[in-house]
């Protein structure tokens, strides 16, 4: 089976002069201003699910809804998702689930543990403005001016202009596994016990032969395999 991200060698060959963002923690602080993953669009890569780039250019993924954006002239765009397969930043890989962006910790021949990086909504709410009044109104009304369609931009100085000025947004993590190419579960036990047509007493014997551990993304990638091997 095809590997589920990349031609990796390939993609080393294009990006060796790129930034380097930080592959498991994320220094910058998404705010309401500038919902993305990264404090500036970054040179990265985006490749068809035939391993072809369809496009080279500065990007960033939106916290919002977990999209593609990239600049062209000097506005903002939302990518086409439907064209994108996998996207290279630095060192860092996402790939394409259903329409959302989600960041690769490790990968195997079957499958890969990925994470989701998105706004903690129920944080948000959480947040007070004062007199007991939710600021989760106004927060979501300023950072939903970043989530455009494909037929809409934003111009980039004008976002940049704004970006020190906005407040910090609450993002939540989630651990998934990635199987049979598009097919994804939470990284827990629980929840991979429940994959449809699985076999759960072959699953617990492979679990407890394998001491997986469901905290370690290598040892998940292990689950991928498994889960691919057995229901494709």
């Amino acid at each position: 089976m095809k590997r589920i991200v990349f031609l990796l060698l390939g993609m080393m060959a294009v990006l060796p002069a790129f930034a380097q963002p930080n592959r498991d923690k994320w220094a910058f602080k998404p705010k309401d201003s500038w919902p993305f993953l990264y404090e500036d669009f970054t040179e990265g890569v985006v490749c068809s699910d035939t391993g072809d780039d369809i496009l080279t250019g500065r990007v960033n993924v939106s916290v919002l809804n977990q999209k593609l954006y990239y600049i062209k002239g000097e506005d903002i765009m939302e990518a086409d998702m439907l064209k994108v397969f996998s996207v290279r930043v630095g060192l860092d890989v996402f790939v394409n689930v259903a329409g959302k962006l989600y960041k690769v910790l490790a990968e195997s021949k079957g499958g890969a543990a990925v994470r989701a990086l998105f706004l903690d909504t129920e944080q948000l709410n959480k947040a007070s403005i004062g007199y007991g009044v939710s600021s989760s109104v106004a927060a979501t009304q300023n950072v939903a001016g970043l989530a455009m369609d494909s037929n809409a931009g934003i111009n980039i100085n004008q976002a940049i202009a704004s970006k020190e000025g906005g407040k910090e947004i609450p993002i939540a993590e989630k651990t998934y596994i990635l199987f049979c190419r598009n097919r994804i579960v939470p990284a827990l036990k629980r929840e991979v016990m429940d994959v449809p047509g699985l076999d759960k007493d072959k699953a617990k014997a492979f679990f407890k032969e394998h001491k997986i551990k469901w905290s370690q993304p290598e040892s998940l990638t292990e689950v991928a395999d498994f889960l691919t091997e057995n229901l494709l």
